[in-house]
């Protein structure tokens, strides 16, 4: 009985020693895909070849993603989604622009972090959409589920 319950209280010390480890190295790195041409035109790179990246610019068919498209003017667009992700548990906007929205998503268990991207294309009414994890080789699916989320939501609301 004894060894027992030295084993769960290890494996406890573990997950908490864990958590703040994943916290603290995901705390320090950065993700995002913004590119800022020589003539100040914003994209955001696709992340083909990743397994922790979902994308609507990229070209792999593993990372991508559509992109959200909307009805309306793109301020509402922005708008609309930044309340979504706002409600969120475990979402903070960290940059908001007129056409540009940086959030991350902080997992509840490990705290893992992930970065999300939204950039606004008012020429083919879409916004792109980016998510990515910090740390990690995989993300098991995590991101392209959140944005299909996102999706659902915006579309019934």
């Amino acid at each position: 009985m004894n060894k027992i319950l030295l084993l769960l209280i290890g494996a406890v010390v573990l997950v908490i020693i864990s958590r703040f480890a994943i916290s603290f190295f995901s705390a320090n790195r950065v993700a995002t895909g913004l590119t800022i041409s020589d003539d100040n035109v914003m994209s955001l790179s696709g992340c083909d070849g990743l397994h922790n990246c979902t994308a609507s610019t990229a070209t792999s068919k593993r990372n991508h993603i559509e992109a959200f498209a909307y009805n309306g003017t793109g301020a509402e667009a922005m708008s609309r989604f930044s309340n979504l992700i706002s409600s969120y548990s475990g979402a903070t906007i960290v940059t908001q622009q007129a056409n540009y929205l940086h959030a991350t998503f902080k997992t509840t268990l490990l705290g893992y972090t992930d970065d999300f991207e939204l950039l606004l294309d008012e020429s083919n009414q879409v916004l792109h959409v980016r998510s990515a994890s910090r740390i990690g080789k995989s993300d098991l699916g995590a991101n392209r589920k959140r944005i299909e989320a996102l999706r659902t939501l915006a579309n019934s609301s």
